[in-house]
């Protein structure tokens, strides 16, 4: 799973940003939410203005933005608003969506001919299947429906009905929006439970036992039957009647043993354990050393393009593009072989969070990269030293082989070999390591001469608990709720004055083509910060594209002439960026998904994060559909 540094902030984090209050998602959300006001009156203003004249026009915009705050907004009547979601929602259902519900069973009863039971991690395909798929239908079902209703009522008359009783357009506005809220709502809720059917019953089977040996100590090992494309073992000790399986394609299987009358055993196996799962991850700080063992911002750069389960090009573009001074970024390869080191501290750190437990969960999805050619299937080894930050006890190394394509899941046992004062004794991982304010050191290492391993702050973690995985779909399923709610929302307002198909193409345009351009306009903003556009901007791109000059080479101009084309490609480029930072944010919400698929808790701050984007732009959206709507006059 990719992740980018916003996604460790907390909802405060992002909603104040203490640091840095200028960035901060309040302060940008209420700018947006004033520049698109101002734009709007002085659209306005000049559209009446137009029509009626300076002086008339001004009263005319004066006079709606009036009515908003003295009549229609205080007056909005809920029961109103109720009646028109009402008629909104039967319209809807006239329609015919509900269709959409049977076409997902549909999806769903032909899927299992097409999804690969044999893959790598069958869990992540069967759930990215179905969010992905319920994804695409709630979206593009919210665009028809939103789109559509509006100009068609007009274009066949019946808004006359509901325009000429005493209903007011805060009214009419909010009652579209809310039916066809609960529209979706409806279809969307049956869609989550059959998901999660879906999802239990593809991955749910049973091994036989294959083969059984005893062994002298007592002990019996076997191995499973081949079923979806796997086998697993199992080891039983000599006085031991309950084991589990070794963990393949992400789950296991219990297997517990019964002896029968003739002195033989049977065994019995549970369905698949662990294949459906949240891991509510605790990450750290990390900091990375150099060969000699000095602290330095970034680990080692070897060349490639992205590291694992880190961040991707523009996060990390993001993460440094936006600092006024030096900044860690928290990515890189660790040398092999030398004092080089990955630290990381974590903070709330007690055996109580960890469930007073024998053993300390740990996960790791670690890159390895090799320096020299040889036998690519011959692992590479590091080693995991815990420390305590406020004085000098560390446990002795524990040594791990590198999985460079699984999910690596450590057990560290509490009650480790312990380095105190130059002796080794045995002693208690959180009595001894964890200092009084709850932090805990792991130094990784690569052991290797001339190899790497590579990693980010995200690609380490201590796993403290697990959610159900029937709630962390629930979430999932409240983020594609949130997206089908902001799709609705602008589909409304640009109904409002565009007919079905234009609004159908303005709404998508919005919400989903500008937003998946983000990140390369951030990108393109960073490096003309530090001065490294790599072909410059859209003029200067053109340009290059017209005289066939590489990317870095210089443009074969005056400086005069270099100079005002960078200028002018600045200015393109911040004013998209800054259109970037106001559309909505689509693809990073449908990214929610990801959490679910890979298998770990979505956030309850990432859900509240868009929550509240989503009605922040619930709200602009409605302020532009209504002073578009007052302009329309449609009972004129």
């Amino acid at each position: 799973m990719t992740l980018q540094p916003d996604d460790f902030w907390s909802f405060n984090e992002w909603l104040m940003r203490p640091n840095s209050f200028l960035e901060s998602a309040l302060l940008q959300g209420l700018v947006l939410i004033v520049l698109a006001i101002v734009l709007g009156l002085i659209v306005g203003y000049i559209v009446s203005a137009a029509r009626y004249g300076p002086v008339e026009g001004f009263y005319a915009v004066a006079r709606a933005v009036r009515e908003l705050l003295l009549h229609d907004g205080p007056r909005t009547s809920p029961r109103r608003i109720v009646a028109l979601a009402r008629l909104a929602f039967k319209e809807a259902i006239r329609r015919k969506v509900l269709f959409v519900v049977g076409l997902f069973v549909v999806l769903l009863l032909f899927a299992g001919w097409f999804l690969n039971e044999e893959s790598r991690d069958p869990a992540r395909l069967y759930i990215s299947f179905v969010l992905t798929t319920t994804n695409y239908l709630i979206l593009l079902l919210a665009l028809f429906i939103s789109t559509f209703s509006i100009p068609a009522d007009v274009k066949e008359k019946t808004i006359y009905t509901i325009v000429t009783k005493p209903v007011r357009i805060t009214e009419l506005v909010l009652g579209r929006m809310l039916g066809f809220i609960a529209v979706g709502t409806l279809m969307l809720a049956p869609m989550a439970l059959l998901s999660g059917v879906f999802v239990k019953r593809g991955l749910d089977h049973v091994h036989q036992v294959e083969t059984v040996e005893e062994e002298g100590d007592g002990s019996i090992v076997g191995t499973t039957d081949y079923v979806q494309g796997h086998e697993h073992t199992f080891r039983f000790a000599a006085d031991q009647d309950q084991t589990v399986t070794n963990k393949v394609r992400g789950h296991r299987h219990v297997v517990t043993k019964t002896k029968n009358d003739d002195g033989s055993y049977s065994f019995d196996f549970s369905g698949p354990v662990d294949s459906l799962v949240a891991r509510v991850p605790l990450y750290g700080e990390i900091q990375f050393y150099d060969r000699m063992g000095e602290p330095k911002n970034a680990g080692i750069d070897v060349g490639q393009e992205s590291i694992v389960g880190g961040y991707s090009s523009a996060g990390v573009s993001r993460l440094i593009g936006v600092a006024q001074g030096p900044r860690k970024i928290e990515y890189g390869y660790v040398e092999g072989g030398t004092l080089g080191a990955a630290e990381f501290t974590f903070g709330g750190v007690s055996a109580e969070r960890f469930g007073n437990t024998d053993t300390l969960l740990l996960d790791m999805q670690i890159r390895a990269f090799r320096s020299y050619k040889g036998d690519i299937e011959t692992g590479i080894h590091g080693s995991l030293t815990f420390k305590n930050p406020d004085k000098p006890i560390q446990s002795e190394p524990i040594a791990f082989i590198v999985d460079e394509y699984e999910l690596d899941e450590q057990q560290i046992p509490v009650e480790l070999e312990i380095i105190e004062d130059g002796k080794t004794s045995t002693g208690n991982l959180f009595e001894k390591l964890v200092s009084d304010d709850g932090q805990l050191q792991l130094v990784l290492r690569c052991t290797d001469d001339a190899q790497y391993l590579g990693v980010t702050r995200s690609a380490v973690y201590l796993r403290p608990a697990e959610v159900a995985f029937e709630v962390n779909l629930a979430k999932a399923y409240a983020s594609i709720w949130l997206q089908m709610v902001m799709v609705i929302a602008f589909g409304v307002m640009f109904s409002t004055r565009l007919g079905g198909p234009v609004a159908m193409v303005s709404t998508g345009v919005l919400c989903v083509v500008l937003s998946f351009f983000a990140e390369q306009i951030y990108d393109t903003r960073h490096y003309i910060d530090i001065g490294q556009e790599r072909g410059g901007g859209p003029v200067e791109s053109l340009i290059r594209l017209v005289k066939q000059d590489a990317l870095t080479t210089q443009l074969d101009l005056d400086s005069t002439t270099t100079k005002v084309i960078k200028t002018t490609d600045a200015g393109i480029v911040y004013a998209m960026d800054a259109l970037a930072t106001a559309v909505p944010n689509l693809p990073k919400m449908v990214e929610t998904a990801e959490y679910a698929a890979s298998g770990f808790d979505i956030p309850v701050a990432l859900v509240g994060r868009h929550a509240t984007a989503t009605f922040g732009y619930f709200l602009l959206a409605f302020l532009i559909s209504y002073f578009l709507l007052k302009a329309r006059e449609i009972a004129a």
